[in-house]
Parts: structure tokens; sequence; C-alpha cells
């Protein structure tokens, strides 16, 4: 089997007997984006280093931290944390070059991966990955003298705080706080039990389950309504205010409102529109598969839709200078705050919605107009080839954005792709 590689990073398997990313793998390519930063003007990188909580990640991380220092990169170590959290550090520190997150996100246990970070703590470009690739299959991996091997430093604390400080700070804090809010948080086992940190510092009481880091998920992974039974009826049984759920890496949040109804993630970024759009002619940046209530949400707003990828929706945001990028998964990109999909920060903008309009989660969905989102594949067979064709100009000639990732279809009130 070979390991899967996306605008995103690399995944593969780790199960006994089907593994496609092995420890020889792991080393390869953790050496080939270190001769990529030597060949981008970094003959010593630093790169900050962490992994989420599932159970092979603390094995490849130490593979991965022993490759970077075997290449002459020194290591800023992490450990246990988050993906927006490797990415803020990076962004935030002039020392790093760059960044790596061992993860898999939302996939199952089965998977982990490599997320790799250029040194504004964003995923590295298409070009990085064709030179990572042919610096693999040349055999021309860096590899250091004895004298010139990395050093590692300790720094998960101070990055975690200066994540925690950002999204705070970025908040009505005393607005919040005078709402005393119950919340239910569900971290999946994961690195984001310390949002419950960002809830203390609002004035909310914390309740938490599926806290334990054992390497193992209590649910699904991708925090999905349909997984979220359990927080559900936390929600209801401890007359919680809301509830949050995260994905392993803490990129992604979903919601529970007070009833213990999941609000479609869909919503999440409505929401956190609603939050921040303030005047007409802001613009809000989202991916072509992002729910269109969320034009009829915000009249008034600039909605600009680019292809789907964080690292799409990050450059748009950046070029359009928007307020906010979102993807309908329930990432949440909150520039002024960290130029990543951030659960924590996320988050923070729910609370800020709800306290200063003084309207429950549950009447702030209803707000929003209805529409159903529905995402497949299409498979031509030798048969259908030219209704395929004659389909596909009919959604492109009808939907603008059609072109940019795929194809998009409007039909009345539904939104498919």
């Amino acid at each position: 089997m070979t390991v899967k590689t996306g605008i995103s990073g690399l995944r593969g398997t780790v199960a006994q007997g089907e593994a496609s990313l092995t420890p020889t793998r792991v080393v390869q390519w953790v050496q080939a984006f270190v001769a990529q930063l030597q060949a981008e003007g970094e003959p010593r990188p630093f790169v900050a280093l962490g992994h989420d909580a599932r159970r092979s990640s603390l094995a490849i991380a130490a593979l991965a931290r022993g490759a970077l220092l075997a290449a002459g990169a020194d290591v800023l170590d992490l450990a246990l944390t988050l993906t927006p959290t490797v990415q803020l550090t990076v962004r935030s520190d002039a020392r790093l070059s760059a960044g790596l997150m061992i993860t898999a996100s939302h996939n199952p246990i089965i998977w982990n991966g490599l997320k790799f970070l250029d040194g504004q703590g964003l995923f590295i470009p298409g070009s990085w990955w064709e030179a990572m690739h042919s610096a693999i299959a040349s055999g021309h991996l860096p590899a250091s003298s004895l004298e010139a091997v990395g050093s590692v430093y300790e720094g998960g604390e101070a990055a975690w705080q200066r994540h925690l400080h950002a999204a705070i700070d970025a908040l009505p804090v005393e607005t919040i706080r005078q709402q005393r809010y119950r919340v239910a948080l569900d971290p999946c086992n994961g690195g984001a039990v310390r949002w419950a940190e960002l809830l203390q510092a609002l004035g909310c009481e914390a309740i938490l389950i599926h806290t334990e880091q054992h390497g193992f998920f209590a649910r699904e992974a991708e925090p999905l309504p349909a997984h979220l039974g359990a927080l559900r009826d936390l929600v209801r049984s401890a007359h919680c205010d809301l509830g949050l759920a995260a994905d392993p890496d803490g990129d992604r949040l979903v919601l529970v409102d007070a009833r213990g109804e999941a609000v479609s993630e869909e919503h999440t970024v409505v929401l956190a529109a609603l939050a921040l759009v303030r005047n007409p002619g802001e613009t809000v940046v989202v991916n072509t598969v992002t729910t269109h209530a969320i034009e009829e949400a915000l009249p008034g707003t600039t909605i600009v839709r680019t292809a789907v990828g964080e690292m799409n929706v990050v450059h748009s945001t950046v070029a359009h200078r928007a307020l906010l990028g979102g993807e309908g998964s329930g990432g949440i990109i909150v520039p002024h705050i960290n130029l990543a999909r951030d659960g924590l920060a996320a988050a923070g903008l729910i609370l800020s919605l709800m306290a200063e309009r003084r309207l429950s989660l549950h009447e702030l969905v209803a707000t929003i107009p209805a529409w159903s989102s529905v995402k497949g594949k299409l498979v031509a067979t030798e048969g259908s080839p030219d209704d395929l064709r004659t389909l596909f100009t009919h959604w492109t000639q009808t939907t603008p954005e059609a072109r940019l990732d795929g194809h998009a279809l409007t039909v009345g009130s539904a939104h498919g792709s």
C-alpha cells in the first residue's frame, strides 16, 4: 500500500499487516522535507514538531524527531498538541523555519499522517511536494555529520498559552462572563481537552466527556452530528447551554444546542460569520461546497467562493482581506487570531455571538435559511459519458463557481455538489 498525499499533508495506515505509513517512509518524507527547507535557503532549519493523541502518534513523532535531528535540523518539541497550535507557533516565532504535525485529523484510528508547514505556518505548496517526491525517488536525502546533528528544545506549554491568549484577547470577555454559560465539551480523547481553559477564562462552567488520552477514540473521530450521541445526552442531562465537539487535532468544531440537538456542521461557518460581520460589504471566504445559506443569512456581505482545501481558503482569505474564512466541515479561519482552521477560535466566536445577541444557539440557528447540502460522486460507466457531459455542461452554464473545484448544482432551495 502507498501513502496518500494531498493539499494538507500525507496519510497512511498503521494497522499491522496493512501498514502504508511505515517507519522507513516516515523517515524518508521527513528527510525530504528538510532537504526542501535547505533548498529554500535554510541551511539549519528550526522545525516545530507536534502530535495528536492517537496511539501511533507518539512513535511516529519520535521517528520524525530523530529524522529531523539526523538531517541537521533543530526541533521545537510541542509534544501532544493541536494542529492550529503548531500553525500559530510557526507563524508567531520568527526563529522557526517550518512546522510538522503528526496527525490524521478526523480519520479513523488506523490512519496517521504528516502535515508539513512552511515558515508562515501554512501547508506547503505543490511545488514542494514535487521536489520532495523527487528527492525520495532519487535517494538524495540529507544526513548531517555528528557535529551538525540538531538540538531539541521544549516548547509545548508556551505554544499553548500563546494560542489560548490569542483566542481570549479577541473576544468580548466580560460580555460572555455575564452569561455564566454551562458548556459541555467532547474533545474526542485529544488535545482539545484544553479548550476547557478558554471556557473557564470566559466564566463558563465546563463539563467534559471523552477526556482520557489513552490513544483511542471513544467515538468516531469526525465530529459529525451522527457521531455525537454521548455529547447530546450530556447536554440534556446536565442542562447545558451549549455543546462543543472537536476532532482529534482540534481544527474542526461542531455544535450541540441546549435541547441536545446536534447542529449541522454546515452551520458552524455561518454562525461564526454572523459573530464577526458588522458592516455591509465586508468579506467572508468559503469553499465551493459550503452551504448557500451563508449568502442569505448575511445579505450585503461579499461571499467569495474558492476551491476545497484549507490552503485555498487561507490564500483567498488573505488576498481578499476577509474577516473570516471557512468550510462546511466545521473548519473556521479567523485571520486576526490564527491563519488556520481553528476550533478554539471558532468556539469563542460562537459564545460571543450568543452573549452579544442574548439568544440561545437554537434561536440563532433558526435565523439561518434552510438549505440542504448533498455531497457525493457520480461514476461514469461506458454507457453514460454523453449523459454526464450534457449534465456537466448545463451545470457549468448555470453555476458560476462550478469549474473551481468539481461541479456545483443549485436547484431551488437545495445545493448539492
